[in-house]
């Protein structure tokens, strides 16, 4: 039997991305914005993310057998454009292809959202539940996945989207489209009201405006616009209106203005999706299913998964390192594979599918930027690294295999000492957040009931479930512990990132804290840096990071070179 490669994709609107799998086994997987250095990759074609994905495998264009794409809009304006035809899609994704042009696929979004969960997981059978702003004309989707497929159960329009609602609460709290995670780490400095514009239902939940239901127009042609808050100004509208009547009354502009005047509103648009997720769960688990999966945007709100699982009837709780659009090309080509005898997906119980940072690119990115490293053998990089961050100094790490998804995993990460509350301010100093921002915990994954009080399941390995920290670890860890009492820890498996384990092991024989800070490795603004000469690139124009970690190099800043532990 002949190998099949399937390249899944998403393109257009934001998060491009591209993923290969081999005979249904991930390969490789790449976000747009990680190679083009463009923060989300906006209105970007997702080829570089595929010619990296061919070139980790070492094949050409020809040899792709089916392009598989997230989105089914083919019955839109947009759909119908020539450029989006199957051929001259393929050139443009797939360019200096000889052969003809494979098939393409166009999975609806909600199905790619459900798969990349569902086959990631391992599970037999789950439960799955995809929230996020808009797919092809649906936001939420309640399904059943087995062996013989996804089914649907039950869809609520775009009039109904709870992530739309997320998105245009953190427009009218100043923090721009992308500020979802700023508008969940400002709630927890507020109290919730009753004055949300989520009730819940008998049947789910529903957006209520002018105590009504929330109904907008039908338009045939909205997939064609894009699956962004601006494209649908009759929703906005009506939010922004209803916004108007919560306290502080007014949308906050950019001139300055403390966002704290809006934690209570914060908190009561994070507790009316919270209570809408949940109505969610209750409706999910009336289908029998012992397990639920999450995907789409909204799945990336850890306090709200963390809740979840606290109050779940469900055994198992799982959402993959992407749930969001940088997620539909992987879930579009499982839908493709699973179609294949003999289909065996990869369970996705670690994040760590993109590119490679060997000694050599390592070793070449320093000499070009006229740097020099201290090779270490592992056991001696590890005690080393440990030994500087119990000194207080500030590290990036740039080491193995890149992660994917938004959270910085111990691959591409920016770690600290977690004893001292000036570290957060130093670290929201050097990355250009606000200092009411939280960062988070690696936590050694045995040790995990040490330092949280309340469970934080599987999604805790990707970084997507908060949970209280015990009030005995809170003044030992003040820098990652937020106002209220909560931390986002990610679980560090020895198996999965065994370098990583041995030098927070290393740190925590040094200290007595089985955790490290870790942040994502960029500057504000700016993707997660991939290669070596990204991270060398940030290091050079981060003076507040003391020292960098590159492959099986240390890199150290001429000032601190005669600070070094034993």
């Amino acid at each position: 039997m002949s190998v099949q490669y399937v390249v899944g994709i998403n393109i257009g609107f934001h998060d491009s991305s591209a993923c290969l799998l081999r005979d249904g086994a991930l390969r490789m997987m790449v976000e747009q914005e990680r190679v083009s250095r463009r923060k989300r990759a906006l209105a970007q074609s997702p080829a570089d993310a595929v010619a990296a994905c061919l070139q980790a495998e070492g094949i050409g264009p020809d040899e792709v057998d089916v392009l598989a794409i997230g989105w089914d809009f083919r019955d839109t304006a947009m759909g119908r454009m020539k450029r989006f035809g199957d051929e001259a899609l393929t050139r443009a994704i797939l360019p200096g292809r000889t052969r003809p042009a494979p098939p393409v696929r166009w999975v609806p979004h909600h199905i790619a959202h459900a798969a990349s969960a569902y086959y990631s997981s391992g599970l037999e059978e789950a439960a799955v539940l995809v929230v996020d702003g808009a797919g092809e004309r649906t936001a939420t989707t309640i399904a059943t996945a087995t062996p013989a497929g996804i089914e649907i159960v039950r869809e609520w329009p775009i009039s109904q989207s709870l992530g739309f609602l997320y998105a245009a609460a953190t427009r009218w709290s100043g923090f721009g489209d992308w500020g979802a995670g700023k508008l969940m780490g400002l709630a927890a400095y507020g109290r919730p009201t009753d004055d949300s514009p989520v009730r819940v239902t008998a049947d789910g939940y529903e957006l209520v405006v002018d105590g009504r239901r929330l109904e907008i127009a039908e338009d045939d042609g909205r997939a064609a616009r894009g699956p962004m808050l601006s494209q649908f100004p009759d929703f906005e509208k009506a939010m922004l209106g209803r916004f108007a009547e919560m306290y502080p009354y007014a949308e906050r502009s950019d001139s300055g203005e403390d966002a704290i005047a809006y934690a209570d509103f914060a908190a009561s648009i994070q507790d009316g999706l919270e209570r809408a997720m949940a109505a969610l769960a209750e409706q999910a688990a009336g289908t029998g299913k012992s397990a639920l999966v999450l995907a789409g945007g909204v799945a990336m709100n850890c306090s709200m998964i963390g809740g979840l699982i606290r109050a779940s009837t469900f055994d198992t709780v799982y959402v993959p390192p992407v749930p969001t659009d940088s997620g539909v090309g992987l879930g579009a080509a499982l839908v493709v594979a699973a179609e294949q005898d003999g289909f065996a997906p990869t369970v996705i119980d670690h994040p760590y599918w993109s590119n490679d940072i060997d000694r050599d690119e390592a070793e070449t990115a320093l000499t070009a930027a006229g740097l020099t490293g201290r090779e270490l053998a592992e056991d001696d990089l590890a005690a080393e690294v440990a030994g500087l961050l119990a000194a207080g100094r500030i590290l990036g790490w740039a080491r193995g295999r890149a992660e994917i998804g938004e959270r910085a995993l111990g691959a591409r990460s920016i770690i600290a000492d977690p004893r001292s509350r000036t570290t957060l301010r130093r670290l929201n100093v050097l990355k250009g957040r606000e200092m009411w921002r939280p960062v988070a915990p690696s936590v050694l994954a045995e040790r995990i009931d040490e330092v949280m009080e309340t469970p934080v399941g599987s999604p805790a390995r990707f970084m997507l479930a908060a949970g209280r920290v015990r009030a005995s670890m809170r003044t030992i860890v003040p820098a990652v512990t937020h106002v209220d009492g909560t931390a986002r820890p990610q679980l560090v498996d020895r198996r999965t990132n065994p370098g990583y384990w041995s030098m927070i092991e290393n740190f925590r024989r040094l200290t007595g804290v089985p955790l490290v800070v870790n942040t994502s490795f960029n500057l504000a603004g700016e993707p997660i840096v991939r290669t070596a000469a990204d991270a060398i690139s940030t290091f050079q124009r981060c003076p507040e990071m003391d020292a960098l970690v590159l492959g099986p190099m240390l890199v150290e800043r001429p000032e601190n070179a005669g600070t070094r532990t034993n």
